[in-house]
């Protein structure tokens, strides 16, 4: 075989053994998703209520979030990291090498218009929905390997992402920065912790299948 074709072969192998496994990238996901759930509704209910005494600079909102980002995946990469001991697996398998090349251009994508945009102006709702839109096409750029409950919270965001530029919702949404927290709340927070139920149920109810029914 030539080179090209050891590639893809090797590539058609590593999204096998994904879509074999999918049950235990589900597992995984579920709890960081609700620890990430339930972080973001603390920090959003948090700054909501310190926004009568002085509100953050666009800088410094999105520094803030970051350091939330790096929280909630430092703890998903804790539980990869248990689990691949667990099963004797290497931490850094093809699976994970292939997520992060399918995640890496729209999060840095995301990750850099919010920075710009956070330096040339204080719309904070814009920094917000480029988030939620950028990391609903991460999720969706795993759509040939990942189960499709990891899918439906990516279009999740990504429909909430391209909903909150529509100028009907931005007529509803009130001030700038109170309507960037609500947003969070929302998408980060709220869509998490329906997510995370809703694999947890699947999981309790579906236990020797490993078939999510999606």
């Amino acid at each position: 075989m030539t080179a090209p074709e050891l590639d893809a072969a090797a590539h058609l192998k590593t999204i096998r053994a994904l879509m074999e496994r999918a049950t235990v990238y589900r597992a995984l996901s579920a709890p960081a998703a609700l620890a990430a759930g339930v972080l973001t509704l603390l920090v959003s209910g948090l700054l909501l209520r310190m926004e009568a005494t002085g509100r953050l600079s666009s800088g410094a909102f999105v520094w803030l979030w970051l350091a939330v980002l790096a929280l909630a995946t430092g703890f998903n990469f804790f539980l990869l990291y248990r689990s691949a001991g667990r099963r004797g697996d290497p931490f850094a398998t093809a699976g994970m090498k292939m997520a992060l090349r399918a995640v890496a251009p729209p999060l840095l994508a995301g990750f850099i218009l919010s920075v710009l945009g956070a330096s040339q102006t204080s719309n904070y709702r814009d920094i917000v929905s480029f988030w939620a839109l950028f990391y609903g096409l991460s999720l969706l750029a795993m759509g040939s390997f990942a189960p499709r409950s990891l899918l439906a919270l990516g279009a999740g965001f990504f429909v909430c992402g391209l909903l909150s530029f529509m100028p009907f919702i931005r007529a509803l949404n009130g001030r700038d920065y109170q309507a960037a927290l609500v947003n969070m709340a929302l998408t980060f927070g709220a869509l998490h912790l329906i997510y995370a139920i809703c694999v947890f149920r699947m999981q309790r109810h579906q236990p020797e299948t490993g078939d999510d029914g999606a």
